[in-house]
């Protein structure tokens, strides 16, 4: 169960502050971790918010996931309602990050978009990088540019049963 390892990554890094995902159809669901993370108060707990127009992202505090507490982006993926409270990268002990591929040696496949990396670029060395997928999302080799920035760690999520 992928919140099992999450609860084993924070035991063993014990971080004050955690950067997640809130997951689209597309990718892992981390709302189970999500909500886990949630529950420590001496943890802070930050999410993605894409600025298309300036093309970055950043890190907002991210403080329940009912919905009441979030909005959707232009992209459709959910995002702690504005104003969100921004987190300084420097800040971030850990970010789990999400991809449609990864390499076991910590290569990563986003969309395209480039805003993980361009984020990941400005993090401190300090701040350790988790890659979430699935082991179908697991490849012996990905292209990659100098743009691109590898995880340190892979979480890889048991696969759902199938629906009978």
């Amino acid at each position: 169960m992928l919140a099992g390892q999450v609860r084993r990554v924070i035991a063993d890094r014990q971080p004050g502050c955690v950067m997640g995902f809130l997951a689209d159809a597309r990718e892992i669901d981390f709302d189970p971790a999500i909500t886990e993370l949630l529950t420590d108060p001496r943890m802070t707990v930050g999410v993605p918010i894409v600025s298309v127009d300036q093309g970055r992202m950043t890190c907002g505090r991210l403080t329940s996931l009912q919905p009441d507490a979030l909005g959707t982006d232009r992209y459709g993926i959910r995002t702690p309602r504005p104003p969100a409270d921004p987190i300084e990268p420097a800040t971030l002990d850990l970010i789990f990050v999400p991809g449609m591929a990864f390499t076991r040696d910590g290569r990563r496949l986003g969309r395209g978009g480039g805003y993980y990396d361009r984020f990941m670029a400005d993090l401190p060395p300090t701040t350790w990088r988790i890659g979430v997928c699935h082991a179908r999302q697991i490849r012996a080799d990905l292209p990659v540019g100098g743009h691109d920035v590898p995880v340190d760690e892979l979480l890889i999520a048991p696969e759902d049963p199938p629906v009978r």
